[in-house]
């Protein structure tokens, strides 16, 4: 069967579905990557066959996106509603742009099935218009295909002769059961749509490693990472008040900052700091004793998967729940990344690292997590709702 894959041109987005794409070629399916931006590099170092669908527009415009975030951490005054509003417009667009390009992809190739993520509407709409399934495949706290973004492609989606989208045919979830789960904009799920459940594999891309990631040192290990964005990190001076607010705890700090340039972090680093790029954070924390991040849901989902416990510096979007989903089941705690200083956040390390109930807490979910059907188990079945025998 040919399963196109397509997501917005985020790294975040495409990582997650690289499991089931790597199924899918496993079994002797076809598999093609639609995508532009960061998701496409991601998707050709994953060694999928990809295509681009757009010329540069659209990462820019997901990129802008990543900067708004970022300046209404640090204190741009928007509601939540017009939060949501400006994210559904910035999806809209993107799918806007990418959505010609990726019906004809998916005409060109001979598509059997459309796979996207909640955010890329696009997927769900180019599906319809080629008249294959639309699968929708999660990327972790289960919600439906982002309808506000729709609004915002109206004009694409009467070329591609679409009249009502509806909904995906099918959702893969790769939610463990006892996970709460929050979303900013209380989606309503629609009835009706079957669903496969998945464990979530982390995908983080490879890397080179050094021994020392690989064991574990005399003292307690922290990771850091603010995600794969740049511009979430600014010149570093979140950073900056992570080096100082560990100082005194007796930890081993590593900072995992891919390309970012963070000129407010103090040079040299301190003795307990360890800065290094771009490097899978499944290795990094199958050593690690505590994961300080962005909320993003990737890293949290990873970090469930290792059995890690979590501090949240949230940002104002689905940082804010996300955080709410690990603190709800025990196994983290949250601050807000805006104004949170050293002597903040010294305590809340501290007591995370204490306490053992965060990390019993994180590992009853790992334990929960392995126990869900495997991208090879969950690809049989997702077939057999979707394949040529389907109902």
């Amino acid at each position: 069967m040919r399963l196109l894959f397509t997501t917005i041109p985020g790294a975040s987005h495409m990582l997650p579905l690289v499991p089931l794409a790597h199924a899918a070629l496993a079994a002797g399916h076809e598999v093609l990557v639609a995508a532009s931006g960061s998701a496409l590099r991601v998707a050709v170092g994953a060694g999928l066959p990809a295509i681009a669908i757009d010329d540069g527009e659209a990462g820019q415009t997901y990129e802008k996106l990543a900067h708004m975030v970022a300046e209404r951490s640090t204190g741009a005054r928007i509601t939540d509603a017009e939060h949501i509003d400006y994210i559904a417009s910035v999806f809209g667009r993107m799918g806007e742009i990418m959505l010609d390009r990726l019906v004809d992809a998916a005409r060109t190739w001979g598509a059997e099935a459309v796979v996207y993520p909640p955010p890329h509407v696009a997927g769900l709409v180019a599906a319809r218009a080629v008249g294959v399934p639309a699968v929708l495949h999660g990327i972790g706290t289960p919600r439906p295909t982002f309808r506000p973004a729709l609004v915002h492609l109206l004009k694409a989606v009467d070329r591609a002769g679409v009249v009502a989208p509806g909904e995906a045919d099918v959702e893969v979830d790769l939610s463990p059961a006892s996970l709460p789960r929050f979303t900013q904009d209380a989606p309503v799920r629609p009835a009706g749509v079957p669903t496969v459940r998945m464990r979530y594999t982390p995908y983080n891309g490879g890397a080179e490693l050094t021994r020392g990631l690989l064991t574990r040192g005399a003292r307690p290990r922290v990771v850091v990472t603010l995600g794969s964005i740049p511009g979430i990190y600014g010149d570093g001076d979140v950073l900056r008040e992570v080096v100082q607010g560990t100082a005194d705890l007796g930890v081993e700090l590593v900072l995992a900052t891919g390309d970012a340039s963070l000129a407010a972090l103090p040079t040299p680093l301190p003795p307990h700091v360890t800065a290094v790029g771009w490097v899978p954070l499944r290795q990094l924390l199958a050593t690690g004793d505590l994961v300080i991040h962005h909320g993003g849901m990737g890293t949290m989902y990873t970090a469930f998967d290792a059995g890690v416990p979590q501090v949240v510096l949230t940002l104002p979007d689905d940082s804010l729940p996300n955080a709410r989903t690990a603190c709800e089941r025990g196994a983290g705690a949250m601050l807000p990344m805006s104004g949170t200083t050293a002597d903040d956040l010294a305590p809340v390390v501290a007591d995370v690292l204490r306490d053992p109930s965060y990390r019993a807490a994180s590992r009853e979910v790992a334990v929960e997590m392995r126990a869900m059907p495997s991208p090879a188990t969950a690809l049989g079945r997702l077939l057999a709702v979707i394949g040529p025998d389907r109902p």
